[in-house]
């Protein structure tokens, strides 16, 4: 009787943390996908959108949604050619009150305004080299960042929610569905990690070939581990160019050889693309490793399952 009385306190704390799990993801589902409205809508105010200036007639700066607690959001009514408008804002640097003046943007196709952020990249005083910390994302707006964001966590909240409904229903064909999606997932993965590999290595080909070599003086040099048990290391080396620190990837001899401050370090630089390579750095192989691993992933999973076959009954003596 115990038994089954804690195999069942077992069964409903599983069952607890695996509903609080799909709670926060559908929470961060929905938050995302928020962000990425809002990016997707200041694209086309910068695009589409002209400067009209209209007067404050009402503010309410009580939360309305869960992410107006993550800024200081603050609506606003005003009237524009004899007809009411709302408009959401964020006022971090001034305090917009009644009666006071403001420039939005206006969407004449959507018939919205919107408030255009205006975002100041801070002066950078470091800069590294992009083959430091490769990925093509880098490059992406803040629109498809937010996109891919939320369909990594959508993704996640199907998975997990699907594992739930397994859990409580028993339905078998929801784990077929799971495993179509997962397929997809993979297959999408495997496509983006291959492109991002060629990417990096064609990168590295254009700093090779295109760039001015010359001699930096380095003043400091790293080492990062990957990795609490590993064995697995990579270097590079800061120097002062254009009244910046520029930072490159290294391989572990110019690591070795440069220990002392003043060493010199042989160089390309590739004006066009404004970045270095150390010319006798290799590209790193480690590059390969996750489109390796979506693209086994991919084919171990497509792979239909063996079918087991039973064992042969005995013949029935007469």
């Amino acid at each position: 009787m115990f038994r089954h009385f804690f195999r069942f306190l077992g069964r409903l704390y599983e069952v607890f943390w695996m509903l609080l799990l799909t709670a926060l993801l559908s929470v961060a589902a929905v938050v995302t996908w928020h962000f990425y409205q809002q990016e997707q809508f200041q694209n086309q105010l910068k695009r589409q959108g002209r400067p009209v200036t209209v007067r404050i007639e009402h503010t309410d700066r009580k939360p309305r949604a869960i992410w107006d607690a993550l800024g200081n959001a603050v609506y606003i009514d005003f009237t524009y050619q004899q007809r009411p408008y709302e408009a959401r804002c964020i006022s971090d640097t001034v305090w917009l009150s009644e009666g006071e003046p403001i420039t939005l943007l206006y969407h004449p196709q959507l018939d919205q305004f919107g408030q255009l952020q205006q975002v100041q990249a801070p002066a950078q005083t470091r800069v590294a080299s992009r083959l430091i910390k490769w990925t093509v994302a880098t490059k992406f707006d803040q629109e498809t960042k937010a996109l891919g964001l939320f369909l990594l966590i959508a993704s996640t909240l199907f998975f997990v929610g699907s594992g739930v409904l397994v859990y409580l229903t028993g339905l078998t064909f929801i784990r077929v569905i799971a495993r179509s999606v997962l397929l997809v997932g993979l297959g999408a993965g495997g496509v983006f990690f291959t492109y991002d590999t060629i990417a990096y290595y064609r990168y590295a080909v254009q700093l090779k070939r295109n760039g001015q070599r010359m001699e930096v003086v380095v003043h400091d040099t790293d080492r990062h581990t990957h990795g609490r048990k590993t064995s697995w290391h990579t270097y590079d080396a800061t120097f002062r160019f254009n009244n910046q620190d520029r930072v490159v990837a290294i391989d572990e001899a110019d690591y070795n050889r440069l220990n002392t401050r003043g060493s010199r370090l042989a160089v390309r630089y590739e004006a066009a693309l404004d970045d270095f390579i150390a010319v006798d750095y290799p590209p790193r192989l480690s590059q390969v490793v996750m489109p390796l691993f979506f693209w086994l992933l991919f084919v171990l999973l497509i792979r239909p399952a063996p079918v087991r076959q039973s064992a042969p009954q005995p013949d029935k003596q007469l």
